[in-house]
């Protein structure tokens, strides 16, 4: 697995459950702060909930998923796995009055921007396939200075 190749990283396994992107934002937040990057906490606690909110979604009750932060070569690579062979697909994000409506019928479907705010964020995103099921979804911060 490529992703694990990384020199420095720190890799768990938990519960598919909604409660994980807690656990896993400390976990990013803690590693950079000990790397000495806190300027990129903010967007890698944001790019880590969304991979661990998407992982959780294709997730069944008892499955696990597992999350990496890992530092490279100028880089902090976040990688989340989950058993799902389905890949994520990223939603044209159109933003209006109305797509923005929360009214009772329509407050559970405001979502799926996540990919989307991924991307902006990340300086490249990847899927790694890990035969004979799942994936690790990843996606790389510049590790280099301030943006």
């Amino acid at each position: 697995m490529a992703l694990l190749g990384k020199k420095t990283g720190v890799s768990r396994q938990f519960a598919a459950s909604p409660a994980v992107s807690g656990l896993a934002r400390d976990q990013v937040s803690g590693a950079l702060r000990g790397w000495e990057l806190p300027f990129l906490v903010s967007d890698a606690v944001l790019v880590m909930g969304e991979l661990v909110a998407n992982a959780v979604k294709v997730s069944g009750t008892g499955d696990v998923i597992k999350v990496y932060v890992g530092r490279g070569a100028g880089e902090v690579v976040l990688g989340v796995w989950d058993g799902c062979e389905e890949r994520p697909v990223a939603r044209k994000v159109e933003i209006s009055l109305e797509t923005l409506d929360l009214s009772e019928e329509n407050f559970d479907d405001n979502g799926g921007r996540g990919l989307a705010i991924v991307e902006a964020l990340a300086w490249r995103c990847w899927l790694d396939p890990t035969p004979p099921r799942g994936k690790w979804v990843c996606a790389a911060l510049k590790a280099q200075g301030r943006r």
